[in-house]
């Protein structure tokens, strides 16, 4: 149902060959992002930030003839195409970047049939290392045992990654069991987590966090998890990170 048969991938600049130190990641599942008052303002202005180096989107929507709310060049992994529409995972960077792998889960979602999807891309730093980053949107309404089993695929994907790796988006971790199952994907990857000064923004579920930041090679000089409940249901989270 709506598998998607396209994967859109805009102009990635080659001049611009590695991201600064530091530099600065968000990642924000913005499928309730109210478009109808803010797709007209740019990112920055929406959230009062500074320009991220890298953008990692759940939920995002590509709109035939509307414009994003972001500059920057993108790749996509949907997980649902309509006739005018795409929604997915969305990486986007103002340095040199390029996609290593785009994933759609083995299972559908009960109820509502679709698949969810993951990312993977990777980016040149300034110290000459290499960055992997994957953007995860973790599948939902499936028995434990199906979301045990995709977790168990994008450690999979990542194994065989050496360097510097964060791990962004929303994880669907609403219960026990699919936090300690993360958990033992992050602990095999050797990643650490994000932590906030104040976490109360984070969007959670049953008193457990949904979207989280996990990291290895890097140092962390800010943390931030923005409240703008007046634009969406989650929150973005915001980290600046600095070469080891």
């Amino acid at each position: 149902m709506y598998k998607p048969n396209i994967t859109p991938i805009s102009l990635i600049p080659a001049n611009v060959t590695h991201l600064p130190n530091p530099f600065r990641l968000i990642t924000w599942n913005c499928h309730k992002v109210n478009f109808t008052q803010h797709h007209h303002q740019p990112i920055e202005k929406l959230l009062n930030i500074p320009s991220p180096h890298i953008l990692s989107l759940q939920e995002a929507t590509l709109i035939r003839e509307q414009p994003l709310f972001f500059q920057l060049p993108y790749v996509m992994t949907p997980n649902i195409q309509t006739r005018r529409n795409l929604y997915g995972v969305l990486t986007a960077s103002s340095h040199h970047f390029y996609p290593l792998r785009q994933q759609l889960t083995q299972s559908r979602e009960l109820g509502c049939l679709t698949y969810k999807a993951s990312l993977v891309t990777l980016h040149p730093l300034a110290n000459g290392e290499v960055l992997t980053h994957l953007n995860i949107h973790a599948i939902n309404f499936v028995p434990h045992l199906l979301f045990k089993r995709e977790m168990e695929s994008v450690w999979a994907l990542l194994k065989q990654q050496t360097g510097p790796m964060i791990l962004s988006g929303d994880f669907n971790t609403w219960n026990q069991k699919r936090v300690k199952t993360l958990f033992q994907i992050i602990q095999a990857l050797n990643l650490k987590t994000v932590t906030y000064p104040d976490h109360r923004p984070i969007k959670t579920l049953n008193r457990q966090p949904l979207d989280y930041i996990f990291y290895r090679g890097l140092e962390i000089k800010q943390a931030l998890a923005l409240h703008v409940a007046n634009i969406s249901d989650h929150n973005p989270l915001i980290v600046d990170f600095n070469l080891s």
